[in-house]
């Protein structure tokens, strides 16, 4: 049941159309054929993936923001300096790694790697591996409460989240829908929301108690999510009928809005306007007015982008491309590709990767 569950989502996030990637399998040996389905079914997971985060060195000035991408293929981090669009650093994390989370206070990035099943603490001044956190399922999503007293992280394999305190590292557990990938917290750090791909729910659940206070039924496999800085809009990426799902947290009214196709990720412009959102299959971020619900325009970008992530101070919207292993840099202020980073191979980013103003 798990290995056709996998096989499912191979078929539905792999970058090459169903009747090659058939191909591709029926060719290979029985060997080969469960070492290559072994590979796909991690990159799958990352697949489902929505967002990202960084931190901000005390030693420099304030624009110059850093950014963390993992690199899933390369079992790495790149860190790119968000004012110079240059990588400082390439630090070695667990297998596969995928989600980014960052405390800014704490000077540390969090990074959930599926294949070892634990997360990697890296110090964001010194930018070194300083602790490693055993999960025991497979860490997609991460996201870190505000107030940086605790780590979030969707267990895929096991329908779980783990509320992982960041000082001594004790974690509680809430079983959740099926299959949670993407995670965001409110500003005040009381309500965490989750998105259940299987379930094409979020779950809204009160943080300090660990229960859920209710379910928002979405569009179709939604992955990934991002809040507005306010707190007020909520964003839900449905990878499989090509929308995103904008939710008034206070009222709970719901909007659909075209995107392109099998989407991923999405931002939030800083003055809660605009959404930026990846779509893996048309290489490409549609960028929609929020009120109107109409696409501003689309940018081409590298090939199957998934995290995305704005640096708010320097305009410029931040884009790991998987398929072709490096960060396409957006300038947010006239939508136009600005430069392309290469980082490692299968970059992905997926959570808030790029630090505060």
């Amino acid at each position: 049941m798990m290995q056709f569950f996998h096989i499912s989502s191979i078929i539905e996030s792999n970058h090459l159309p169903l009747s090659q990637l058939i191909f591709k399998v029926m060719k290979l040996n029985k060997f080969n054929f469960t070492k290559i389905c072994t590979r796909i079914i991690v990159g799958s997971l990352v697949m489902t993936a929505l967002s990202c985060s960084t931190n901000v060195n005390t030693n420099i000035s304030a624009n110059q923001h850093y950014a963390y991408i993992t690199n899933q293929g390369a079992n790495t981090v790149s860190v790119i300096n968000t004012h110079s669009n240059q990588v400082t650093h390439t630090i070695p994390v667990g297998k596969a790694p995928v989600g980014v989370a960052i405390a800014a206070k704490l000077k540390r990035a969090f990074i959930s790697n599926v294949e070892s099943q634990d997360i990697s603490v890296i110090n964001t001044q010194s930018n070194t591996l300083v602790d490693t956190i055993k999960v025991n399922g497979a860490p997609v999503g991460l996201a870190i409460s505000p107030d940086e007293k605790t780590l979030y992280a969707a267990d895929w394999f096991n329908n779980r989240v783990l509320a992982i305190s960041t000082i001594d590292h004790v974690a509680r557990e809430l079983s959740i829908g099926e299959a949670p990938a993407g995670l965001v917290v409110s500003p005040d750090s009381k309500t965490l929301y989750i998105t259940n791909r299987d379930s094409n729910e979020i779950a809204v659940v009160d943080a300090d108690t660990l229960t859920v206070i209710r379910r928002v039924p979405v569009g179709q496999h939604p992955f990934g999510i991002a809040l507005s800085a306010s707190g007020k809009l909520l964003a839900s990426v449905n990878v499989q009928d090509d929308t995103v799902s904008i939710i008034n947290t206070a009222s709970n009214s719901i909007q659909n809005m075209k995107v392109g196709y099998h989407p991923y990720c999405a931002a939030f412009s800083a003055d809660e306007k605009t959404l930026y959102v990846t779509n893996t299959q048309d290489d490409s971020v549609t960028v929609l007015a929020i009120a109107s619900g109409k696409v501003i325009t689309t940018i081409n970008v590298g090939s199957t982008p998934e995290g995305i992530s704005i640096d708010h101070t320097n305009h410029r919207a931040y884009v790991a491309n998987w398929g072709s292993n490096n960060v396409s840099v957006i300038d947010t202020q006239n939508n136009q590709l600005l430069t392309t980073i290469s980082t490692g191979e299968k970059s992905r980013a997926f959570g808030q990767f790029i630090s505060s103003p």
